[in-house]
């Protein structure tokens, strides 16, 4: 069946928090709009009535998504047949923009299959009917369609949830965390984009009263999303941009430049990398996201860093020093022995305690953390980091 949602997929654990993001937003670009209340797919998916300006909203300033989708299709078929069939039905009988505003040359597109699992077909059988179903019912309304997946126009994308199995039309067009600002070679399993957005968001950071530190910053990906989210920067950094950014149905919601939707913010962040070629890249990050400005970057042992200096420089920024927020992804074990590494986490637990009344928040995959660092976290939250099981945790210091 033909059906028109606005799809918001993150990582297992975080419909709250794209929830919340996005609710933040539309009330600074839709002042009096009241978003509806989403419905829940499982732990990472949240299916809002579409709505071309609400999608052009989330697929330029939403940063805690992995992918922003525009479900079109639905159907319970347990085989490929019947599925074949109805999905044929739908495109032929669907006269939505998508398909009708398609130049009279054609257009190509590819499909990047999600959870598919639950499919007994798997995953490529799936993908070669929504393919077929696409070219075939474009054709019958006189459009050509045409398979590219290395410079398409079009990405759709193919899920399976509860029974339903869902086509929908990635408007990111690529996944949410290419945002444009990283270079390559980041260091050891740098943290994702989206993952860092939503560690800001899970630590509750206030960026108009509270500044923000890194005291292990890597590439730099955690600053960039703090000081990022705190004004609403666009996700995308130019020329990256979202596919669906210049289809015309969304091309009239978007301003020819869009910039953040909180300007008037004025993000207070620091970080600190100790090793010298990965600090350096940070830079280069920092520079190419536009918010050098707000990030004040250093190189050296976080153990050496001292707080008053620090807590001074916050309030020559204009923030008190008698709050804040201490966030970081400290390494797990892929670098160093655990005796080194226990010793690492026991010294950043004394050194966070020197910001009494600040808030000290991590994202862990080593169960050494807690007793190493000390103390009982106010918060404990599952929180995948990439295959590995991790937790976010946040402390009270």
């Amino acid at each position: 069946m033909i059906v028109s949602h606005l799809a918001l997929i993150g990582a297992s654990g975080t419909n709250k928090v794209m929830a919340g993001e996005l609710v933040r937003l539309s009330k600074r670009a839709f002042e009096a709009a009241q978003l509806d209340e989403p419905i829940k797919e499982g732990l990472g998916a949240l299916l809002y009535p579409f709505d071309p300006t609400l999608a052009a909203l989330a697929f330029t300033w939403h940063r805690t998504s992995s992918r922003v989708l525009w479900d079109l299709y639905r159907s319970d078929a347990v085989r490929l047949e019947p599925l074949y069939e109805e999905l044929l039905a739908d495109v032929t009988g669907d006269t939505r923009p998508w398909l009708a505003d398609l130049p009279d040359d054609g257009a190509t597109f590819s499909i990047t299959p999600g959870a598919t699992q639950e499919f007994a077909a798997g995953g490529r059988q799936l993908v070669g009917v929504l393919k077929n179903a696409l070219i075939e019912g474009a054709a019958h309304q006189g459009k050509r369609l045409t398979v590219d997946p290395e410079h398409p126009h079009l990405n759709f994308s193919l899920r399976v949830h509860d029974g339903f199995v869902t086509a929908s039309l990635d408007l990111g067009g690529q996944g949410m965390h290419l945002r444009g600002y990283r270079t390559e070679g980041g260091g050891t399993a740098p943290l994702r984009e989206t993952l860092a957005a939503t560690l800001v968001m899970l630590a509750r950071h206030d960026a108009r009263n509270e500044a923000l530190i890194d005291p292990m910053a890597g590439s730099g990906t955690l600053a960039i999303e703090a000081a990022c989210m705190a004004q609403a920067r666009p996700v995308w950094v130019p020329p990256r941009t979202a596919a669906a950014a210049t289809m015309p149905l969304f091309a009239e919601e978007l301003p020819a430049a869009p910039g953040p939707l909180f300007g008037d913010t004025q993000p207070v962040i620091f970080a600190n990398e100790i090793d010298r070629q990965t600090f350096e890249r940070s830079r280069l990050n920092v520079t190419r996201a536009g918010v050098a400005e707000f990030v004040e970057q250093k190189c050296g042992d976080f153990r050496h860093i001292d707080s008053e200096r620090l807590k001074a420089q916050v309030r020559a920024r204009g923030l008190s020093s008698d709050h804040g927020v201490i966030l970081c992804n400290p390494p797990y074990g892929e670098r160093l022995d655990p005796p080194a590494l226990g010793g690492l986490y026991r010294d950043l637990g004394v050194w966070c305690r020197r910001f009494p009344g600040w808030r000290a928040a991590f994202i862990v995959a080593n169960p050494d953390f807690e007793p190493a660092f000390g103390g009982v976290p106010r918060i404990k939250k599952p929180l995948s980091n990439g295959s590995l099981r991790a937790y976010f945790l946040m402390y009270d210091l």
